[in-house]
């Protein structure tokens, strides 16, 4: 028998022969004894004294002290939550370089969920602020031949709906408008304006704070004019005085002041430009007269009645739609009676948007998902390490769920702290997403950190600690007591179900990471395919300022008259600017501002076009803007300034309309009438993406501007030097001719416009590929500290490996093949995962397969160079281990 066996059996002799009581008491001051000599070496280090104090006498307790063991419960090693609380941060403070890469991993993930929830949060998950307001509806019409489209209608229709409907009980239409009003320095504002009928404040049952709502006789023609403010605008322009019986000038008219609307309304709902002024829409006599004017301009709202549902409203609305088509045959040709669509109007603001944010909130949970599983494997190495001291505590009297409950306090401490950070980081972040977010995305003022989102922040913290925490804390809850106090010197080695469990992790953060990658590939290359589209014109370098007739022509009759002089002297007035090089102007519609101008197409001796084919987009152009914007000619010739008032008339197509309108034959020379004109075909020209890079050429017309009459139009100029360098100048030439003029300067360039319609698409690659480089950074994170906590338990093995001859290289080798195992397995399951997924990426692709096997394949290599790096290190590391060291380790 070897002495340490012998010893404790005489010592247990020993203590048999003393009373129980004594026993006991002897055991509880031997524990003290115990746990004091632990708290004394740890700090100092001192290990072997710790061990040899806890092994030896709670082995010589055992089995000889039933009393003890029946009365266990007395003895406690801390207290309640707050003793874990303070336990935890002492521990979490005494292992400073886990904590702070824990801390920094959980922070990034938790900031940018906290951040996109806020985003998604505001814009699709609220409700509209309004009474009821699921019983908010649009009404909106739409061509059968494009299903997805959904537009605006005619006045006529909206007063015709109005008397016949019965679903709703209030309907109301609406338009916007631009107010100009004089500033304190004699120059002119432009304000954001809002003609609404009588029935718009009823519909979503808000009323003005001050003053009264919009009635009936406002609507009249002739009625005196009366406006609404906003309550930010009141404040703004009156400072909050008492507005009774004043006036305000909109349009170099005096506007009585109605009423004032109350704090915090906006329309449209949290726009970032909501309405200043609220004015009464008043219909002309055209716009009531079938058979006038036809302006699809104006939206339309309603409040549903009590028990009609949306569909029910919507068969009612048809219904209606086709009896006043059919009492009013052709009037309505472009829309044909029946295309009329009812929706909640919260579905109309975020309908489009809705899953595009969806899919970016799913895309930051699994940002977070790697984060938890990196800190999970992070903590389990931890464990490992500590099981010793967990094996201490057990035999001191902690039980599992003590112990459990300890780790899980350390887990939530690390997720709260964390959030603490992240949230901090996520206010920077709103801040930064609503300055970057693209134009036209709902409700974006609404977004902000507020208690709600505080709230939700909180509960994905918890949810967080404990997803994190709970695997190592089972693990660590259930020591080996014999293992641990045997330990010796070495560090406690983690059993084969700890191994595997890590490996599971890895595995998970490289699967959930390719998901990431694969997303963002396929987002990148989607934009590239966008940006390298050419729009069959050179857009850079264009600045564009829109000019018109003076505010005080009224009659509209007159103001065509005056039209175009005013614009050749705004012309002529700009071309004087030194190096502003050829000026040209166009109207009907500036290329990629998303304007256009219609005209029914009629073919002289043919029947008369249907659909689409009815009408074409038509602009007036001056003789050099085709050229100025390199627009290339196909056949025959461009407009010359011999094309003048009262010569022939004369029309270019671009190629989509020559071949739709005489397909296999020649269109120069043929006759073609537009409204009320009819023209002769002078050249065919190359076909320009319009509406963008995204949306086809559709059949377009370009007329002479000397042949045509118009209100407006857009000046077109390439100056040789930035545009920002010569627009002072160019304003100043316009003001020569009026001071009066206002100009629109946030967007005057055509690279501007550009930038606008793939702003989406850009924020979508970016946002992404933050996300996949977080998650390939975190992944390579997880696997470099599971390969180093690798080489670090098995420095003793691969000391006796080196020692009975393996090389540098073998022990390499041994290193990266665990790792490349795990690796495998994390990319094949990533890639199934993705590919499985990939519909949800489908509809935001442009002209891209969701499944390219090239972003795959990037994706792949990518995480496998990253897995490939994270393990050198370690690897390394291990082939260079001194034999004779690590057999002295023990």
């Amino acid at each position: 028998m070897s002495r340490a066996p012998f010893t404790l059996a005489v010592l247990r002799l020993i203590l048999r022969l003393y009373p129980a009581r004594f026993r006991a008491r002897f055991a509880n001051d031997v524990i003290a004894s115990v746990r004091g000599e632990l708290e004394r070496a740890a700090p100092a280090g001192r290990a072997a004294v710790a061990r040899v104090s806890a092994s030896a006498l709670l082995d010589a307790l055992r089995g000889v002290i039933p009393e003890h063991q029946a009365r266990r419960a007395p003895v406690r090693v801390g207290g309640g939550i707050g003793d874990d609380v303070r336990y935890a941060v002492r521990s979490l403070r005494q292992s400073p370089t886990f904590t702070m890469v824990a801390l920094s991993v959980l922070a990034l993930g938790i900031a940018a969920a906290t951040t996109i929830f806020s985003v998604v949060d505001a814009v699709v998950l609220r409700g509209l602020p309004f009474h009821e307001h699921d019983r908010i509806a649009a009404v909106l019409e739409h061509n059968l031949q494009r299903p997805q489209s959904v537009g605006s209608t005619l006045p006529q229709n909206y007063l015709d709906w109005r008397e016949r409907q019965q679903s709703f009980a209030h309907l109301a239409a609406l338009n916007r408008i631009t107010f100009y009003a004089r500033n304190d320095g004699g120059g002119l504002d432009t304000l954001r304006g809002l003609r609404v009928t009588r029935d718009f404040f009823d519909v979503l049952r808000v009323q003005p704070a001050i003053g009264r709502a919009l009635a009936a006789a406002d609507e009249a023609p002739g009625a005196p004019r009366r406006a609404i403010l906003s309550h930010t605008f009141w404040l703004q322009r009156f400072g909050g005085a008492d507005i009774a019986g004043r006036t305000i000038e909109l349009n170099r008219e005096r506007w009585e002041i109605a009423g004032v609307m109350p704090r915090g309304f906006s329309y449209p709902v949290g726009s970032a430009q909501p309405t200043e002024i609220f004015a009464p829409l008043q219909f002309s006599a055209a716009e009531r007269r079938r058979g006038g004017s036809r302006s699809y301009q104006y939206s339309v709202i309603g409040r549903l009645k009590g028990g009609v549902s949306l569909a029910q409203a919507e068969d009612e609305m048809k219904r209606v739609a086709t009896a006043v088509d059919a009492a009013n045959p052709g009037f309505n040709s472009l829309n044909p009676g029946g295309n009329v669509r009812v929706l909640a109007l919260h579905e109309l603001l975020i309908g489009r948007v809705r899953t595009w944010m969806l899919m970016l909130l799913g895309a930051v949970a699994l940002l977070l998902a790697i984060a938890c599983a990196n800190v999970a494997n992070l903590m389990l190495a931890r464990a490992s390490v500590r099981g010793r001291e967990m094996g201490l505590r057990a035999a001191l009297g902690a039980s599992r769920w003590r112990l459990t409950r300890g780790l899980l306090v350390e887990g939530l401490i690390l997720a709260l702290a964390a959030a603490s950070i992240g949230v901090l980081l996520s206010v920077w972040g709103v801040r930064l997403f609503k300055a970057w977010m693209p134009d036209g995305i709902p409700r974006v003022a609404d977004i902000a950190i507020d208690l709600r989102v505080l709230a939700a922040t909180i509960a994905a913290a918890v949810i967080t600690g404990i997803a994190f925490g709970i695997v190592p804390a089972l693990q660590g809850a259930r020591p080996d007591l014999v293992a641990s106090l045997h330990a010796g010197g070495r560090s406690a080695t983690a059993g084969t179900g700890t191994r595997r469990l890590r490996g599971a992790l890895v595995v998970i953060e490289v699967a959930l990471a390719v998901v990431l990658i694969v997303g963002a590939s396929l987002f990148t290359a989607s934009f590239v395919k966008v940006a390298r589209i050419d729009p069959g014109f050179d857009y850079r370098g264009i600045l564009a300022l829109n000019v018109g007739v003076p505010i005080a022509a009224a009659q509209y009759k007159e103001a065509l008259q005056r039209g175009r002089p005013y614009v050749e002297r705004m012309m002529a007035a700009v071309r004087a600017v030194p190096e502003v090089g050829p000026v040209e102007a166009v109207s009907g519609g500036l290329p990629l501002s998303g304007n256009r101008v219609t005209k029914q197409v009629t073919l002289p001796g043919r029947p008369a076009p249907a659909g689409d084919d009815a009408e074409m987009d038509t602009r007036v152009v001056t003789p050099g803007y085709l050229q100025l914007l390199g627009i290339r000619l196909i056949r025959g010739r461009y407009l010359s300034e011999g094309d003048r008032a009262g010569g022939p008339q004369v029309v270019l197509l671009n190629e989509t309309a020559a071949r739709k309108y005489w397909p296999g034959l020649d269109p120069i020379g043929q006759r073609i009438q537009l409204e009320s004109h009819e023209r002769t075909v002078v050249g065919i020209v190359g076909d320009i993406r319009h509406n963008g890079p995204e949306i086809p050429p559709a059949q377009e017309a370009y007329v002479p501007l000397a042949q045509e009459a118009i209100l407006y139009a857009t000046l077109v100029m390439r100056p040789p030097k930035a545009p920002s360098r010569v627009l002072p100048a160019v304003k100043a030439a316009i003001w020569t001719v009026n001071r009066e003029q206002v100009l629109y300067t946030d967007r005057v360039t055509l690279d501007g416009y550009m930038e606008g319609l793939i702003a989406q698409r850009r924020f979508n690659m970016a946002l992404l590929a933050l996300f996949g480089v977080l998650g390939l950074v975190i992944s390579a994170v997880g696997i470099y500290g599971v390969m180093a906590y690798l080489v670090s338990q098995r420095t003793r093995e691969i000391g006796v490996r080196m020692a009975l001859g393996a090389s540098r290289g073998a022990v390499v080798r041994m290193v990266l093949t665990n790792s490349a195992l795990l690796v495998a397995i994390g990319l094949a399951l990533g890639c199934a995962a993705a590919w499985y997924t990939s519909s949800v990426a489908r509809a935001f692709l442009f002209e891209l397969d969701a499944r390219d096997p090239r972003a795959f394949a990037a994706s792949i290599a990518v995480l496998a160079a990253a897995a490939l790096l994270a393990t050198a290190i370690p690897a390394r590391r291990a082939a260079g281990v001194d034999p004779m060291i690590a057999l002295r380790a023990d």
